[in-house]
């Protein structure tokens, strides 16, 4: 083959090469802007979700879709090797991204419960600490003491009751914060006060400073 025939057949395939080339990157470039408009949806609907803005959650989650719907259609005119490339990308891409937004969201409702549960706990056990003071109060003073002296005898049945809700608030106070105990000893908290409020009462109706 002579080089003027071989120059003459590379620009015969040229025109073929050319036109590939052009089919596969009208292939590729609607599901590069698939992938796009899913990752974007994704992170609006997670900007939402955190801002807890119902109406951004709307237009984020429909602007996500309508991007989604016409990228799709216009892929599916390209090819048929497109067309099932975008069918592929919409499911697989849609379902990571709700995964994706679902374990963020569930993250930050742990984050929001746990801070709700340490504050409950918080409030709980200055309540706690309020009773101990005033009972410390008729321990250490020995005026306190003399007025009311059937607030220290546990023989009394209302000091007694009082101890024992002591001991349980202690041994119910937990050591990390989770809803189920701070639940159980906000009962014991609320019992210890009644409890005290009684034996206060029936000492002598003093209260201690």
């Amino acid at each position: 083959m002579t080089f003027a025939a071989g120059f003459g057949a590379m620009e015969a395939q040229g025109p073929g090469r050319q036109q590939g080339g052009a089919a596969m990157v009208e292939g590729v470039f609607p599901i590069l802007l698939l992938v796009l408009a899913l990752t974007a949806g994704a992170a609006g609907i997670d900007r939402a979700l955190r801002a807890g803005d119902g109406e951004n959650l709307f237009w984020a989650g429909l602007t996500a879709f309508l991007a989604v719907l016409l990228i799709a259609a216009w892929a599916s005119t390209a090819t048929d090797a497109g067309a099932a490339a975008a069918g592929s990308v919409v499911v697989g891409g849609s379902i990571a991204a709700a995964l994706w937004v679902a374990r963020r969201d569930r993250r930050r409702r742990l984050i929001r419960e746990d801070r709700q549960v340490q504050a409950e706990l918080h409030a709980v056990a200055a309540r706690h600490e309020e009773v101990l003071a005033r009972w410390r109060a008729y321990e250490l003073d020995p005026w306190l003491a003399a007025e009311h002296p059937q607030l220290l005898d546990v023989r009394a049945p209302e000091t007694r009751n009082f101890i024992r809700a002591l001991k349980a608030a202690e041994q119910l106070r937990p050591e990390a914060g989770k809803a189920s105990d701070a639940a159980a000893y906000a009962q014991a908290v609320g019992r210890l006060e009644d409890s005290f409020r009684r034996a206060e009462t029936a000492a002598g109706g003093g209260r201690a400073a």
